[in-house]
């Protein structure tokens, strides 16, 4: 039996997984759900979890951090990172996580099923239609300042010009949640706490206009 936790901020979607594995797949039980990172892991403490199914994007703690954490604290602990994104250098810095597999949310039930057991077999798994992130994920060339990605420097280019997180987000087709994500980031490679530094800072080594 593959003891299996849900992670995701969408409860409806957890419940939807756990009612689809219940029908289709005895060998798979899921013994837990939470809708946030931190309530993952206190419930990691007392359960015992082979495989954490992981969303990515989510408000609070995103997965890329609670998979850091999970690794770290319950090294045990298989990770299959489960997403509605395509953006290749979010799928990167997950995979760096050491995360164990990475499937899209659109995948079938058996795709699902397989993923799961191939993982806990000691498998490394990318997803059928998962981009083919190592080869897209591209980095600014600018040496002097810190390296960005190509949606970062989007992101950034956006907030320039006036734009909200927001608006921002809407212009992207994006979810607001993944513009904070992209904000978070920036504000890590640039050692701040100001998105307004950030653009000053950027206009000045003339990354943005």
């Amino acid at each position: 039996m593959i003891n299996l936790f849900l992670v995701d901020d969408h409860d409806f979607l957890n419940q939807g997984i756990k009612a689809v594995l219940i029908k289709h797949c005895n060998a798979i039980k899921v013994i837990g759900s939470a809708t946030s990172g931190i309530d993952a892991l206190k419930q990691l403490e007392t359960l015992k979890v082979d495989i954490v199914l992981l969303d990515i994007v989510m408000p609070e703690m995103d997965g890329i951090t609670c998979c850091s954490r999970i690794k770290n604290v319950f090294p045990e602990i298989k990770i299959i990172a489960f997403t509605g994104e395509l953006n290749p250098e979010i799928l990167i810095q997950i995979w760096l996580q050491k995360a164990d597999g990475i499937l899209l949310k659109t995948c079938g039930i058996n795709e699902l099923i397989s993923t799961i057991k191939d993982v806990m077999s000691g498998q490394k798994i990318i997803g059928k239609h998962v981009p083919s992130f190592f080869e897209l994920c591209e980095i600014s060339e600018t040496k002097s300042t810190p390296k960005l990605t190509r949606t970062e420097l989007e992101v950034l280019k956006l907030l320039a010009t006036g734009l909200t997180r927001q608006q921002v987000a809407d212009k992207m087709y994006r979810s607001k949640y993944t513009v904070e994500f992209h904000c978070k980031n920036l504000l890590k490679k640039f050692k701040t706490n100001r998105i307004n530094s950030i653009i000053a800072e950027a206009r000045k080594e003339r990354i943005i206009k």
